[in-house]
């Protein structure tokens, strides 16, 4: 497998060089690479529609984007300390200095309940509509970058962890949390995309 790059000549602020970090590091891995595309290219369109129709303070639509492209990067096996991607992602992004990537990608979709069953320091989950975005699609897309439904996600997730899964679990805890941010999101975006 081929290594990732090393980041000292990429800047992984802007969305074209995490795009070529990631693509390259996910190689290998061509389902997780859809996954990740498909939530960046859903949070970017939804950044550029909500900020076109709505004053919106503090958010950049870049910041968002690279979030989304970073959000999986935890999985790469070289950066794993706790085994636990929003974790092992986290770490990786503050060593890049990278402060507001990493609390942005922390506590996406259900990392703040699973951290919690797992045992795991806290997460706190972040009201930055960046961080609700990448909730959002990060809960809407599927390992191979089909966009569903979040119910459709929801028993994927089943299907593949199991019912009694710790994955499966933190989904159903995190479900009333993200169920009121979809609704939130769907109203800035006039009903969602599809």
């Amino acid at each position: 497998m081929k290594p990732p790059p090393t980041t000292p000549n990429l800047n992984l602020n802007i969305p074209s060089e995490a795009e070529t970090f990631i693509r390259s590091s996910f190689a290998n891995e061509p389902k997780r690479l859809a996954h990740i595309l498909q939530v960046a290219k859903r949070v970017q369109q939804s950044a550029e529609e909500i900020v076109a129709n709505h004053a919106v303070e503090d958010f950049d639509i870049d910041e968002a984007h690279c979030a989304a492209l970073l959000h999986d990067v935890g999985y790469l096996q070289k950066l794993h300390r706790t085994g636990f991607h929003p974790w092992d992602g986290y770490y990786f992004l503050k060593e890049q200095g990278l402060d507001r990537l990493a609390d942005i990608i922390v506590c996406h979709s259900n990392s703040p309940e699973q951290a919690k069953l797992r045992g795991l320091p806290e997460i706190p989950v972040s009201d930055t509509l960046a961080a609700k975005l990448l909730t959002y699609w990060d809960t809407r897309v599927m390992q191979g970058g089909r966009v569903v439904t979040y119910e459709q996600r929801l028993s994927d997730i089943k299907a593949r962890y199991g019912e009694e899964g710790i994955v499966t679990q933190s989904h159903l805890a995190a479900e009333p949390r993200i169920k009121k941010l979809i609704a939130e999101i769907e109203e800035f975006l006039g009903g969602g995309l599809g």
